[in-house]
């Protein structure tokens, strides 16, 4: 669905189907307003234009259809027909002009219109609403009704997906309004977009309101409902309720506290951090550390940075993704280049990395990475910037899946190395019964390496301010340029390399005037992309059912029934 500048729309459908009988397709149209439909036209998988007719008879035989299209009045509206003309699989595509799509309420512009209500099922479908005017939250609110699926905005549309098959009793409505008057439109309503959201709610089966409240309402009544399943029970079974309170309160008092009942709530497995947990000196207890620690391991390092809280979750992750890539180009894995004539300019991120000489790598968290890389550099085996970000952005749950296994498969790595130990421990169990667990060690050599990335991450920001300042060796410098990258100070460092050692960039691998700046550049936008495919997964988990909200999420299974639009349709 593209609407133009002045509201008006311009359809698109494509019809997937697979029929063996009937003459025609048809869908009808009523309850339109002010609204005309124009310029129907109808092309099939060979290509083939319809011809237009003026009259269309639907009494029809096969033939007399065949390779015909034409527009139909019906009562209250009008009938899109067109002829099957062939047997078997067909992919039809029908475009047509939809006038005065968007209304101008009394109080601002908006859309509420019935897209697919066939009452025939429909195997899938999806709706895309677009504009010259991106659309997003800062501009519109959306809900839908109809069916099980959502409704988002992505990429600057709002997308209508029906998650699987629609019954014949579904059907897709959009309500959208527009925040501002966006479009030069002429369809003139009398009444507010108040009044039109109120009509859509008005047959909704689902509860309106903010999420998180209704969720603990609803475990609220669980727990009451329970409650009173267990005070049943205890009437049945000829028991006083006060006499059960009675003894209950001599025991917590005896055991002095509810441990005794509960128990300790410690499970296996779970990780003991030793007699400090992870609590760190401050900073300004910490002593410059010049070796590079964890053994020189980046995904050790970002273990113990992430357990120990060294960096913000969100700067470690973003770093961990740069100081990959920055390994991997240090060891002639993969290559940074250009991807128009002229220098780098990171700015206009026009620079790339090319996959296309890499099959895997050995380790099993840099491998998976590898993998979701490649996925995103698409069969050119190239990846560009903006295209990694976009890519993260569809794809949240893939990377959300690699950082969770990241720290898994590294916790295993250590478990293997004698730095995390399985240790067999008593615990109370519930109403005082001793269990055995088992408990995961943890060495305090992780919490020794956690020190020195606090120590290395000081070194490294405090190096240019040092009156005696050492000399290191190239392949130094560049392990220092990947660390800072993980603990995200990438920017500041490579700032003072610039100046310190100018012929740095003659010597490495690691150009700080462009490798370096590519790679924090794309790391950065591939997390950006993440984060924000995070919080558009967010927003599906609400339903957007207030006027103020209408963040998108999930469609609500009825409602919007008083929408005009499609009210019929499929094949006969």
């Amino acid at each position: 669905v593209y609407i133009d500048s002045n509201g008006n729309a311009s359809i698109t459908e494509i019809w997937d189907v697979y029929l063996n009988q009937g003459t025609e397709g048809y869908k009808q149209y009523t309850n339109l307003g002010n609204s005309k439909i124009s310029n129907f036209m109808v092309t099939d998988d060979s290509s083939k234009i319809y011809d237009s007719v003026s009259y269309w008879n639907v009494n029809g035989d096969f033939n007399d259809k065949a390779y015909k299209n034409g527009i139909r009045n019906i009562s209250g509206g009008v009938e899109l027909c067109w002829g099957i003309s062939n047997y078997g699989n067909r992919i039809y595509t029908l475009k047509y002009d939809i006038s005065n799509f968007v209304t101008q309420y009394t109080d601002t512009q908006g859309i509420y219109f019935n897209f697919i209500n066939l009452g025939q099922v429909v195997g899938y479908a999806r709706i895309v609403i677009h504009s010259d005017i991106a659309l997003s939250l800062d501009n519109a609110r959306i809900w839908s009704f109809g069916y099980n699926g959502n409704i988002n905005f992505m990429d600057g549309k709002i997308i209508l997906d029906s998650y699987g098959a629609l019954s014949n009793s579904q059907y897709m409505v959009g309500l959208v309004r527009f925040e501002s008057n966006l479009f030069n439109t002429s369809n003139i309503s009398n009444n507010s977009f108040d009044d039109i959201y109120d009509l859509a709610m008005e047959s909704t089966n689902e509860v309106a309101g903010d999420n998180n409240y209704f969720n603990n309402l609803n475990y609220f009544k669980m727990v009451t409902d329970f409650i009173g399943f267990l005070i049943k029970i205890l009437f049945r079974l000829c028991l006083n309720p006060l006499f059960l309170v009675f003894i209950l309160y001599a025991i917590l008092k005896k055991k002095k506290g509810v441990a005794w009942i509960w128990g300790s709530g410690k499970k296996s497995g779970y990780l003991d951090f030793g007699t400090y947990g992870k609590n760190l000196p401050s900073d300004d207890k910490i002593n410059y550390w010049r070796e590079i620690p964890c053994n020189k391991d980046i995904e050790r390092a970002y273990w113990v940075a992430y357990n120990y809280n060294v960096v913000p979750t969100n700067e470690l992750r973003e770093g961990v993704i740069g100081a990959i890539l920055l390994k991997w180009i240090k060891h002639d894995i993969i290559t940074v280049s250009k991807t128009k004539k002229g220098l780098f300019s990171f700015k206009d991120n026009n620079y790339a990395i090319d996959f296309s000489n890499i099959e895997c790598v050995t380790n099993e968290i840099e491998n998976k990475l590898l993998e979701l890389l490649k996925d995103a550099a698409g069969l050119n085996k190239t990846l560009e910037a903006r295209e990694f970000e976009k890519w993260c952005k569809k794809n949240y749950d893939k990377v959300q899946s690699w950082f969770l296994s990241f720290n898994s498969l590294e916790q295993i790595e250590l478990e293997k190395q004698g730095l995390i130990s399985n240790e067999q421990e008593e615990t109370n169990g519930m109403f005082g019964k001793i269990k055995i667990i088992t408990v995961k060690k943890v060495s305090p050599r992780l919490r020794e390496d956690a020190i020195h990335l606090k120590g290395l991450k000081k070194f490294l920001l405090d190096f240019s301010m040092m009156p005696e300042r050492e000399y290191f060796e190239v392949h130094v410098w560049e392990d220092y340029l990947i660390y800072a990258q993980l603990l995200g100070i990438a920017d500041k460092v490579e700032e003072q390399f610039s100046k310190l050692y100018p012929k740095f960039n003659e010597e490495t691998k690691l150009d700080i005037n462009s490798t370096t700046i590519a790679i924090r550049n794309m790391a950065y936008l591939g997390y950006k992309g993440y984060e924000d495919g995070v919080q558009m997964a967010k927003s599906r988990n609400y339903s957007g059912s207030s006027r103020s909200s209408g963040g998108g999420g999930r469609s609500y299974s009825s409602g919007g029934s008083s929408s005009g639009g499609s009210s019929g349709g499929g094949f006969r």
